[in-house]
């Protein structure tokens, strides 16, 4: 059975751009500020690419308690992805090829990030290792101990029927996995930028204004809910006020973007036991600046976790948040 987000965290993975040939490398100062506000009991186990990060982490942080893993060719900050599902014991792996576009297939080599992977987990970690025969990025699942929601971006991703997919996910991992539908225009496909459990029977939701411009959105968060009623789960509504930048790209496509950023998403939030990291973000007016960095402080401090806040402007910028770079186990 899976290890759900709100399960006894005693390991937090975490990767430190310093020195990665790729843009990831800007986000340092925020990698620092994000170990500072992890709690001390959890474990920091952080991969570099270079002796001098390493380095640099351990004359920053004397007393944490953290080890550095040295993968000199690693240059991926999203783990969450990349590195596989816990189960307590083990860890679940399965194929990471993410199909944004072909830009990301041409730049990224996604076999050796697998290959590293696996042999972090193996050696360091020192955890068994249960190979799941779908490609499938960590995102786009969102478990308790009895479901897990994937966006039918699995269904594109793997040459099987739906029904041998359903039987692989419920087979290996134990948990019945329930298909929902992929929002119109998100081509990353993550179920993870709309849900996340806090508890057994309890989600956590995003909701968009009532803008002309997310009324798309808006019907596509009512469809979740209504999937969640169904499975008689109770809802925390996290309030979200996406800006919709596009981020550029240089596929083949031409488009002008294959991705947004994730400015304006709180529900990619981090749980540590009971301790919440959560994102804060620069929004377009000061009031609603205030307004959405303090109403789900406020909505899940009523829960008793201690909620602890980052701002994410900068990670953002790449197209995730703080669910999306963490592994815990």
């Amino acid at each position: 059975m899976v290890k759900a987000d709100f399960d006894k965290v005693n390991h937090l993975f975490l990767s430190y751009p310093d020195g990665f040939n790729n843009e990831y490398d800007e986000l340092v100062p925020f990698f620092d500020k994000l170990i500072t506000k992890v709690p001390p009991e959890i474990h920091l186990h952080i991969i570099v690419s270079n002796i001098r990060a390493k380095q640099k982490l351990e004359f920053k942080f004397p007393r944490r308690m953290m080890d550095v893993v040295i993968e000199e060719s690693w240059n991926e900050i999203w783990l969450r992805d990349v590195m596989g599902i816990s189960n307590g014991e083990n860890i679940y792996k399965p194929i990471y090829e993410p199909n944004y576009c072909n830009y990301q297939i041409r730049s990224m080599n996604y076999r050796n990030l697998n290959n590293i992977s696996i042999n972090i987990i193996k050696d360091h970690l020192q955890r068994g290792i249960i190979h799941i025969p779908l490609k499938l990025d960590g995102g786009n699942f969102i478990a308790n101990h009895r479901f897990a929601f994937m966006t039918e971006k699995i269904l594109r991703d793997n040459d099987l029927p739906e029904q041998e997919i359903i039987a692989i996910i419920k087979d290996k991992m134990g948990v019945t996995p329930i298909l929902i539908p992929t929002n119109k225009g998100d081509v990353v496909g993550h179920s993870d930028g709309y849900m996340g459990f806090i508890d057994d029977d309890i989600i956590c939701i995003s909701e968009y204004p009532k803008l002309d411009s997310l009324k798309d959105d808006y019907k596509y968060l009512e469809s979740l809910k209504g999937i969640c009623n169904d499975l008689n789960l109770r809802i925390q509504v996290i309030q979200e006020r996406p800006l919709g930048y596009s981020i550029p790209c240089e596929c083949e496509a031409k488009k002008k973007c294959c991705t947004y950023t994730a400015n304006g998403c709180y529900v990619n939030f981090l749980r540590l036991n009971n301790a919440i990291i959560l994102p804060e973000y620069t929004l377009t007016t000061l009031k609603e600046t205030i307004y959405y960095n303090n109403v789900n402080e406020e909505a899940l401090s009523r829960y008793g976790y201690q909620v602890i806040k980052i701002n994410c402007d900068m990670l953002a910028q790449h197209g995730g948040s703080l669910r999306c770079l963490s592994i815990t186990c």
